[in-house]
């Protein structure tokens, strides 16, 4: 019998033949085929990209594919890697090759000889982190388009001398919901009118398309890694040792594109390397844009101050760390202020002009980008033998954040290690930077020792203060007295041994130490309890296994007063679940929660305390009922402090919360709820207008029957204007007039006072140790960020126990531990009142002057927050 398909086999195989010589550009697909439209003629959404970037992979020997991980709505993170298909044969030995050149000092002549013949420099470009920002995006995906396909000789011989790393889906999360929200608007044309729905969102809505799910600016993220996007991305960077970083952003639409270098100020430990390549990119970006008539700007806007952007934390990670900023298109098409009209095809064709002129500049500078790449991580490994040699984090304070700290930094590339016996040091500082003498360290210690690769952005992270330059302070100030913006641009402080507030300290004694590297070490499990199990006060993490065991029925306290039980200290704020109060059940779930939350517990077989000192059944030992939290969101609460304290509940500590409109909160019924936390608002009395009086009432009569409300920042005012009488006052209200005395002339009343901003420095605050909102510090200062303007004053009057000052500014110096304030601010703010308590008949408000979830890593106020919110309701 004859084979009848083999006519159809013969048919194929001249088919594949002829696809095999096809010129690669016409084997692969164009992104119409895939996307259904052509770039810039619709928003291009993640799911669209995951085919696009999988096709090539598919189809393309250029291309490959890796899925770095998910964002927190489960959307991929994929990445392109780029490059010629004999470098794609190569890749592990290329990786490893980075991290040979990346620390030199085991690094032989002839090897880095070798390296330096035939590794390909690293490329990493990122797009629209911001997910509002669209045109990053889009010209990437332009750019990749090209470069799996294109057999030009530019073309081909980039991929030869480089390794491309393209993520074009920084923000999937955040893009999408703009992306929906612009197409489900959109007409039979793109309307380029700003005032066209699909343009004019609120404020809350334009922050959270420029967010992440928990309304985190993922931009402001690269050293802490609290977000999915951060966290599945430092593996990618740590990996591949990019020696050229890009993030791809958009601004306001009547600008043009801007392009490195950055403007002032620059922080003391800036790598040179990189701006000594802004210098020569900005050549090539100003050749390629004059090439093609694009306008564009330089050197006048943004600066890389503050260390957690993309372009600063790349560039302190070893890559000249570039930003583009492209005037937007908003949508699809938006009419500028002289009346022309941006599109989006326009904004991603000067995206893919820069990056492709990027590209074209690394090819031909291979050679001298890792040269330059190696002498300046030679050099930072030199700078760590002087000055400080080294950092030192004792056991104390919460051993959560301590954990969390070592584990932060070493993601960041810097090696931590553990001190395996006591060590003397001379020439101490302490955290503050104040001279400390001579110090013997305790085995167990953190030590970072300052002479590694990543010495710069080691001392960035953990030295106390790093002063900005007087000349861009004094144009700051002026530019202030003028009215303007004086371009901080963002914090001045992250010291982050103050913002965990741990014991650190850093030594100029270079003497050699015993060390061994750091290695997790879990609490062990507590042995069967026959009196009560002791949750340790100081971990802020308690509060988690507190509220877990209430919510599962078991009867639990808080110490408010320390103490010692069978030898052994109890720190205020120990959670105290008694084995008589509770039914068997209890033995395997403190086990459990202390388990899942890396707790350490003591079991006990008495309540009997040492002489002198309250026993586990003292009135200071105090029942805490179950909490059923509420959050409030939306206008006019500010998306940031909404989505950090909605993070640092839910992910962080794992406590859920009912997140509560506020459009509907004055017609929502409150008795479910015994903590309504109201964060920072942009507006106190638009809030009150959404409430109206009846819901004000309403509001107000739940305080009354036993709820706590946590007011955070502007809600403070919310407060004090509108939920009656609050003793709480503010430095900017004008003194009361005497009754009888009429209202004054408009000439004789009090100017208004002018407020001074504080850009973001931490300032040193005493705690009282007799409230209960301080539970779970062991000393009586805390190191607190400071954002604002806001200075409130303590109540006057005798004493009451019912209006109690937990933190306040100190009065006497120093004030400022970090960053910067002006002369009028450190004045005002001595001994003004950060955290304060007032009771409303049963209930209470708890009021935070600035921000205690700031990003998620301001860790040192999380107790504070923790004990408002979950203790608040039972506290005395």
């Amino acid at each position: 019998m004859s084979d009848r398909s083999a006519p159809a086999r013969a048919r194929l195989a001249l088919v594949l033949l002829a696809l095999a010589a096809a010129p690669l550009g016409a084997r692969i697909p164009s992104f119409e085929e895939v996307a259904g439209h052509r770039f810039g003629e619709r928003i291009t959404v993640h799911h669209e990209m995951v085919a696009y970037l999988e096709r090539l992979a598919a189809t393309s020997p250029r291309v490959a594919v890796v899925d770095q991980g998910t964002s927190w709505e489960g959307r991929r993170l994929l990445m392109a890697i780029v490059t010629s298909p004999a470098n794609h044969a190569r890749l592990d030995a290329i990786r490893a090759a980075a991290a040979r050149l990346e620390d030199p000092r085991q690094l032989a002549a002839d090897e880095l000889a070798s390296i330096l013949d035939r590794q390909p420099a690293i490329v990493w470009l990122g797009g629209s982190i911001h997910g509002f920002e669209l045109s990053g995006s889009e010209g990437l995906l332009k750019l990749l388009a090209e470069l799996a396909g294109a057999e030009d000789e530019a073309t081909v011989t980039a991929l030869d001398r480089l390794v491309v790393l393209i993520d074009p889906m920084l923000n999937p999360d955040g893009r999408d919901a703009f992306a929906h929200h612009n197409h489900q608007r959109l007409g039979h044309a793109p309307n380029p009118d700003r005032a066209d729905w699909g343009n004019d969102v609120s404020r809350w809505d334009a922050l959270r398309f420029r967010t992440g799910h928990y309304y985190f600016d993922t931009n402001r993220d690269w050293f802490a890694h609290t977000q999915a996007e951060t966290r599945a991305r430092w593996p990618t960077i740590r990996a591949w040792r990019p020696q050229v970083m890009v993030d791809a952003h958009e601004m306001s639409p009547d600008v043009e594109f801007f392009f490195d270098p950055a403007t002032e100020p620059w922080g003391a430990y800036f790598p040179d390397y990189a701006r000594r390549w802004f210098e020569r990119f900005n050549r090539a970006y100003a050749a390629a844009f004059d090439a093609r008539g694009f306008e564009y700007m330089t050197g006048e806007r943004y600066n890389y101050y503050y260390p957690g952007y993309t372009t600063s934390w790349g560039s302190y990670q070893g890559a000249a760390g570039m930003l583009y900023e492209q005037g937007s298109s908003r949508g699809l098409a938006i009419t500028r202020a002289d009346d022309s009209v941006r599109t989006l095809a326009d904004a991603l064709e000067q995206q893919y002009a820069a990056a492709r002129a990027a590209i074209d500049l690394a090819a031909g500078s291979r050679r001298q980008l890792l040269e330059d790449y190696l002498e300046a991580h030679r050099r930072a490994i030199a700078e760590g033998g002087e000055g400080t040699r080294r950092y030192l984090i004792e056991a104390g304070g919460d051993p959560g954040h301590r954990a969390e700290l070592a584990g932060l930094l070493e993601r960041n590339g810097i090696a931590v290690r553990v001190l395996r016996r006591d060590a003397t040091l001379e020439r101490v500082r302490d955290r503050r930077g104040a001279a400390a003498g001579s110090r013997t360290f305790a085995a167990g210690t953190y030590v970072v020792e300052a002479a590694q690769p990543r010495s710069r952005l080691l001392r960035v992270l953990l030295e106390p203060d790093l002063p900005l330059p007087p000349a861009f302070l004094e144009r700051a100030r002026a530019r202030l007295d003028r009215g303007e913006d004086p371009r901080f641009y963002d914090v001045t402080a992250w010291s982050l041994p103050l913002l965990f507030d741990l014991p650190a300290y850093g030594s100029a004694d270079g003497r050699p130490l015993d060390l061994a590297p750091l290695a997790a070490s879990p609490p062990p499990a507590p042995p069967q309890a026959t009196y009560a199990y002791l949750i340790d006060g100081r971990d802020a993490r308690a509060m988690s296994v507190l509220y877990h065991l209430r919510q599962r029925g078991h009867r639990v306290a808080v110490a408010l007063v320390d103490s010692r039980i069978e030898g052994v200290e109890v720190a205020r704020g120990t959670v105290v679940a008694r084995v008589g109060q509770n039914d068997a059940s209890l033995h395997q779930a403190v086990r459990q929660l202390a388990a899942e939350h890396g707790v350490a517990v003591r079991a006990v077989a008495t309540g009997l305390a040492a002489p002198g000192l309250p026993a586990l059944g003292s009135a200071d030992v105090v029942p805490v009922r179950r909490v059923a939290i509420a959050l409030l969101a939306e206008e006019p609460v500010h998306p940031y402090s909404f989505g950090w304290a909605w993070y640092v509940l839910d992910r962080q500590y794992g406590l859920p919360v009912t997140v509560l409109r506020a459009d509907s909160l004055g017609r929502t019924p409150l008795a479910p709820y015994q903590t309504l936390v109201v964060p920072d608002l942009t507006d106190a009395s638009a809030l009150a207008a959404k409430l109206g009086a009846d819901g004000l009432a309403r509001l107000g009569q739940w305080i009354a029957d036993g709820g706590t409300l946590v007011a955070i920042g502007g809600a403070v005012d919310f407060v004090r204007q509108h939920l009656g009488p609050f003793a709480l006052r503010s430095f900017y209200e004008p003194e009361a007039e005497s009754p009888g005395d009429g209202e004054k002339p408009a000439e004789e009343k009090a100017p208004e006072i002018r407020r001074f901003p504080v850009p973001g420095a931490v300032l040193r605050a005493v705690l009282d140790r007799e409230v209960w909102l301080t539970a779970g510090y062991d000393g009586d200062e805390l190191p607190f960020l400071v954002t604002s303007d806001r200075v409130f004053l303590a109540p006057e009057g005798p004493p009451d126990r019912g209006r109690r000052v937990a933190l306040r500014y100190a009065s006497e110096p120093p004030l400022r531990l970090s960053g910067h304030l002006w002369p009028e601010s450190l004045e005002r703010l001595r001994g003004a009142v950060l955290v304060y308590d007032e009771r409303r008949g049963r209930g209470r408000i708890v009021a935070f002057a600035e921000e205690p979830n700031f990003r998620a890593y301001f860790r040192g106020a999380d107790r504070l927050f923790l004990n408002a919110v979950v203790l608040g309701p039972s506290a005395p």
